[in-house]
């Protein structure tokens, strides 16, 4: 009974074509409900964003400072962060069993919702995914705000149809639309937000779908905007227009970045699949090993933990020293991908943004270096373009990513370079035969169901 229920819901869904009556049934309560559900994700979301700056400062600063004065002062400063990360990162893993849904990034979970393979979210997935979210990312695990954002706005998307008593196929598209605004409050990117809905999530754009995609990104990113500010997140002073050779290059850092997204995303599922089939041990106590270390880490390098937003400005800065960013690749890289195999509510964008960009930094310096060009390359604006190029790598999404980063840096001028660079890693993510991240994870989660 539920697999006929299902398959006619796909079937309204997915292959009949949009038909005037289709559209218009219903449309401005289901556009409405669409806006005050967006209202809710622009309180949540910002207050998620806001909470993670705090308790991220808590940890990284207000720790150390308690420590010096405190009774324990004998002890070292590394093994209390160690423990405090163990607790925390533990606990936000504990919680996961609450709602095993809520488990990592959820933006999987949200796909499914669209393909009718999954039931939306219960609704005590929005109180895990943000204090598994802030308990998790306040000691520096690298992990994106994005995610839990995600899924919590799809969560509040459902329950609004749901109380307000929508069709069944609205309260799915509600979940799966209104999941837009919730990154685009992530990232302050509306535009971004609802590229998301329909390249990665829905992968179909039909009107009534963009209305309400739209509807709850502009109500989500004003009530955002209007508590909690519209700063910009990355600040690229000094990207220079370059000659159109340079386009080679990016193009070469979009091929180089297209094979190593493949092999991130081959890292990721290996790291999943060892943590979930490496011994009888308890997931939570295996997670807070992991918090542990992330901890300790966070204790004496400060400046290498986190979600990956903090040394991408630094980046474009030229705060880093070449040798610095070849060690700084290597952890992040390792640390991304033992950070999402715990388990615990949090996203994958934010993390690779950062990986993306130092490569872009190593490219062009290593450029510069050998002198390959006549004129210097401008090494922020490889950054730039190294964080999309991987971000479509990774998730095959290339306007979501080109999209995301013009809207977090403001630069709307290296639209070509983006593009040139994107098209290159899809290309050859794709002849390399890489399955894209979300794609692999819900492979896993229709074969956990099994």
């Amino acid at each position: 009974m539920t697999q006929n229920k299902n398959q006619s819901l796909v079937t309204e869904d997915s292959n009949q074509m949009e038909t005037f009556d289709s559209l218009t049934q219903g449309l401005i309560l289901l556009t409405c409900v669409a806006a005050i559900a967006g209202g809710l994700v622009g309180i949540v979301g910002g207050s998620f964003r806001w909470m993670l700056e705090q308790t991220g400062q808590l940890f990284s600063v207000s720790l150390v400072r308690w420590h010096e004065t405190s009774p324990i002062a004998w002890l070292p400063g590394w093994l209390i962060a160690m423990l405090i990360g163990a607790i925390c990162v533990a606990f936000a893993r504990s919680l996961v069993r609450l709602a095993p849904e809520a488990s990592g990034s959820g933006v999987q979970h949200v796909e499914a919702v669209m393909r009718h393979e999954a039931e939306p979210a219960r609704l005590r997935v929005l109180p895990i995914k943000y204090i598994g979210g802030l308990l998790a990312m306040a000691p520096g695990m690298a992990l994106g705000r994005e995610g839990p954002t995600i899924q919590m706005a799809g969560v509040i998307g459902h329950a609004c149809g749901k109380i307000l008593k929508l069709a069944r196929t609205d309260q799915f598209m509600l979940y799966t639309a209104v999941a837009g605004a919730g990154l685009s409050v992530a990232f302050n990117a509306p535009l971004a937000g609802a590229a998301f809905v329909f390249e990665e999530v829905s992968r179909r754009i039909t009107l009534r779908r963009m209305v309400v995609t739209m509807a709850a990104i502009a109500t989500g990113m004003s009530v955002f905007r209007t508590y909690f500010g519209n700063e910009i997140e990355f600040h690229t002073n000094g990207i220079l227009t370059q000659p159109p050779l340079t386009l080679l290059a990016y193009t070469l850092l979009g091929m180089i970045l297209g094979a190593l997204g493949v092999l991130y995303n081959k890292c990721i599922v290996a790291g999943i699949n060892t943590f979930t089939n490496s011994s009888r041990i308890l997931p939570e106590i295996k997670a807070g090993f992991i918090g542990a270390m992330v901890g300790g880490l966070a204790w004496i390098a400060p400046h290498w933990v986190g979600g990956g937003e903090t040394q991408i400005q630094s980046l474009i800065n030229g705060d880093f020293a070449f040798k610095t960013m070849i060690v700084l690749i290597i952890v992040r890289w390792g640390l991304g991908v033992v950070s999402y195999s715990a388990g615990a509510p949090g996203g994958l964008f934010a993390p690779l943004l950062l990986v993306g960009a130092l490569t872009g930094a190593l490219f062009s310096g290593g450029l510069n270096h050998f002198e390959i060009y006549t004129h210097p390359l401008n090494t922020p604006a490889f950054i730039v373009v190294g964080m999309a190029a991987f971000f479509t790598a990774v998730v095959r999404a290339p306007l979501t990513g080109i999209l995301l980063v013009i809207e977090m840096t403001g630069r709307v001028d290296l639209t070509i370079p983006l593009l040139f660079a994107s098209v290159a890693a899809v290309v050859v993510a794709t002849l390399l035969r890489g399955e894209p991240i979300y794609d692999s994870l819900l492979d896993r989660m229709r074969a956990n169901k099994k």
